[in-house]
């Protein structure tokens, strides 16, 4: 199945070489999860990130990684962001 990750900031480094400004369309397994697919792209599960799916920010919980990825699916990596 296919589907689109877009990464930002330091997750750009982890895509395939033909993604272009961190987006890719990528063909995974039916059945992959979050976790399958950070695995794939050599992404640590420990790795502090935020996940937005199809639009909807997913936060920083690690609940995520047990989501079943669907085909179709848009999925965007980003690094937390700090201030002050």
């Amino acid at each position: 199945m296919n589907i689109e990750v877009r990464a930002f900031i330091n997750f750009k480094s982890y895509m395939p070489p033909d993604a272009k400004d961190g987006k890719a369309v990528l063909s995974i397994k039916d059945g992959s999860s979050f976790s399958d697919l950070l695995n794939e792209l050599g992404i640590p599960i420990e790795e502090p990130r935020i996940v937005v799916l199809n639009g909807v920010s997913q936060g920083t919980s690690s609940d995520v990684n047990t989501y079943n990825i669907k085909e179709g699916d848009i999925i965007a990596i980003f690094p937390p962001i700090g201030g002050g």
